[in-house]
């Protein structure tokens, strides 16, 4: 759930695009994929270039597995040369942003022997590194002030100091905050503070939480983003607001009390780009807007885009701004000008941000210090055969890339991956990654996995899908196909997930597998339904209403909305899915229809449920009760979960460790469907991995 050249076409039935790349020159695929690979993926990310475009640093992260940790590196690369420098190791160092001059590179990290994030500055070049902050409970995020000499930075308030029997009185009135929370959040306020340290002036207090900031050219004021508080179900209210530094004083900018964030000033200090979204995010795309710091909602500027803007930076000469936002299976790069022109910029077979560990896409990469004066822009990205890499688009609109970090990948014979399109009912043809394995044989037949993405809103792209790969190199095809909610075909698919969560969709995924089943290349034996979060909720919807699975895997699922509405961190993303409150009225027979439990009694598939015990997105309590609604009607139905906190796993080993038990869920079921066809195994089987 929500928290944002191809080559020949041939003709299959559906529009289908090739989009395999060979690997380089020199490299010899030696073998398939293989579980242990993932450890040696390298991360790289948080890219920024330098004001005069010739540098770019970015963190470089590589698993230490017997540690369970990442262990990170800063580094500059030099764009003409590709030579590398280490600036940093360790510290958790992060959000690198070189100074208005170019001459200093800030970043956030821990002190040594400390526990929290801090601002630190390091010459540019490399050299000694000196902290600038100490906020007793660390720096959130940081921004120079544009004449370079000193930064702002968001902070949470610290805790405040007791003693006695004071300790224990630890009440608090509750909102809206996840069931399992044990104490109110606290806000994010501002501070500044000058480039060589010392003392912080705070800038913002009382509840309300700042959320994101950019400072005018002149330093005078800072404009930012406000939520009433900090519970992050209530991150919904945020509005857009600026702030004068020398008074203190706030005053809203827009009138609006929802869906803004992100502003941004321009260069010449006379205009502020804000994004809003005019509902949940999920259902409403969120769009560009430009105002003046005199006030007001402005201009939406292309709203014919019809894709959700997921970042924005000006250009250095403030005529236009840089935008990414989803649209088919890539994030795509468009230059917008103030005049509502919209020029897309090609960045070559190149999908940019980072991948998703679960939903197949990639995050929408940041564009905020990537953009160098002469509009040379660096980013992360990806393809489907292709590990993560840096790269930087030129001037000039060539497409460089700067890294070779998983260079050792290459050697690896990756499946091939497929556009596909298939009918809806919503006006829109759906789109959707078929990934086939390695040695594909046309007219053989194949086990198939439709492996749904999550968010709604995190689409399937043509990036890097580790785990899409490991059970392709099964032998197995992976379908991964964008349902309707996903923000990558325009708005009217987009919205067509309000009142209709899961059937709608779920007629989507048939229709995508309808096209795949055309080909001739499945077994219809063997076929299993998978997901995590939103692709949970999906699988456990499909397992419910359709009867043509060999195995299934829910992962983080909502499978009781009026029981997630409840207890989850996010309630309100629930009920904007929903005509209304399942407590009015009778609107909770309307929820009760659209929850997976409801339909235990009918589900024919073994199953294999995962969550986190502490998960606050999707809580556990919805997937442990599936469990008992399908044990008590006599279904196959194994609960596994992770004794930890989060949506998923962020370490290493548990991700893995996920993965291990669920591909291996799929692959015990597969097998025993092979035996089965074979006349080999006539009785159920219970208790597989």
């Amino acid at each position: 759930m929500n928290l944002h050249p191809r080559l020949a076409c041939v003709a299959l039935g559906a529009a289908v695009f090739l989009a395999a790349l060979p690997p380089p020159a020199g490299a010899r695929a030696l073998r398939v994929v293989r579980a242990a690979d993932y450890r040696r993926i390298v991360r790289v990310g948080d890219p920024a270039i330098a004001p005069d475009g010739r540098h770019v640093a970015l963190v470089v992260t590589r698993v230490r597995w017997n540690a369970d940790r990442r262990r990170r590196e800063l580094i500059s690369i030099d764009v003409a040369t590709k030579a590398v420098k280490v600036l940093a190791r360790g510290g958790d160092v992060s959000s690198p942003a070189y100074a208005p001059d170019g001459t200093q590179l800030a970043f956030l990290a821990t002190r040594p022997h400390g526990r929290h994030d801090q601002v630190m500055v390091i010459p540019a070049g490399g050299g000694a590194i000196r902290a600038v902050t100490r906020a007793p409970a660390g720096v959130d995020a940081f921004a120079w002030r544009p004449d370079g000499r000193a930064f702002a930075y968001a902070a949470v308030d610290p805790r405040p100091h007791r003693t006695g029997a004071a300790r224990f009185r630890n009440s608090f009135v509750f909102t809206t905050e996840p069931i399992v929370a044990h104490s109110k959040p606290r806000p994010d306020h501002l501070f500044v503070v000058g480039s060589g340290g010392g003392a912080a002036t705070q800038l913002t207090f009382g509840p309300a939480s700042a959320l994101d900031f950019s400072w005018s050219p002149d330093g005078k004021r800072i404009a930012l983003t406000l939520a009433p508080d900090a519970i992050a179900n209530d991150s919904a209210y945020s509005h857009v607001a600026l702030l004068d530094v020398a008074s203190k004083r706030l005053r809203a900018l827009t009138g609006r009390s929802m869906w803004e964030f992100d502003p941004t000033f321009s260069p010449d200090g006379s205009k502020i780009a804000y994004l809003y979204s005019d509902g949940d995010p999920q259902i409403a795309p969120t769009e560009l807007y430009v105002t003046t710091p005199h006030g007001g909602p402005g201009t939406v500027l292309a709203p014919a885009l019809d894709r959700p803007v997921g970042d924005a930076v000006w250009s250095h000469g403030g005529r236009s701004l840089i935008v990414t936002a989803p649209s088919g299976l890539t994030n795509a790069l468009y230059r917008i000008a103030l005049t509502g022109r919209v020029q897309r910029l090609g960045v070559g077979n190149v999908t940019p941000g980072i991948p998703l560990v679960t939903t197949g896409g990639a995050a929408t990469p940041p564009l905020r210090g990537a953009l160098a004066n002469d509009g040379a822009l660096a980013f992360s990205g990806s393809w489907t055969n292709r590990a993560p890499e840096a790269y930087v688009r030129l001037p000039d609109g060539t497409t460089r890339q700067l890294t070779s970090v998983n260079a050792a990948l290459d050697r690896i014979a990756w499946g091939s991956a497929t556009r596909i399109r298939f009918a809806t009912t919503t006006g829109t043809r759906g789109d959707g990654v078929l990934y086939r394995p390695p040695g594909f044989v046309a007219g053989r037949r194949y086990p198939l996995v439709l492996y749904v993405h999550g968010g709604p809103g995190d689409p399937t792209q043509l990036s890097f899908d580790f785990w899409a790969q490991l059970m392709a190199a099964r032998g197995w095809l992976v379908l991964r196909p964008n349902y309707r909610g996903s923000p990558n075909l325009g708005s009217v698919y987009q919205r067509a997930i309000f009142d209709d969560p899961d059937a709608g969709p779920g007629d989507d995924l048939m229709s995508a597998l309808h096209v795949v089943e055309a080909q001739g290349i499945v077994d219809p034996a063997r076929i299993a339904v998978c997901g995590w979060s939103y692709g949970g909720i999906m699988a456990a919807w499909m397992i419910s209403k359709y009867h043509i699975w060999n195995s299934a895997v829910v992962g983080a699922s909502v499978n009781d909305w009026i029981a997630d509405y409840g207890t989850a961190d996010d309630s309100l993303a629930d009920r904007d899915l929903f005509p209304g409150s399942p407590f009015v009225g009778d609107n909770a027979a309307q929820w009760r229809a659209a929850s997976a439990i409801t339909y235990a009694a009918d589900v024919t598939t073994p199953v294999l449920i995962l969550s986190d015990v502490g998960d606050n997105r999707d809580p556990f309590a919805t997937s442990s009760m599936y469990w008992r609604a399908l044990r008590d009607n006599g279904k196959d139905a194994t609960l596994r979960v992770w004794p930890i906190a989060g949506h998923f796993p962020d370490d290493p080993v548990r991700t893995a460790d996920v993965y291990h038990y669920w591909i291996a869920y799929l692959a015990a079921h597969f097998t025993l469907g092979a035996l089965r066809a074979t006349g080999h195994v006539r009785a159920p089987a219970h208790g597989l991995p």
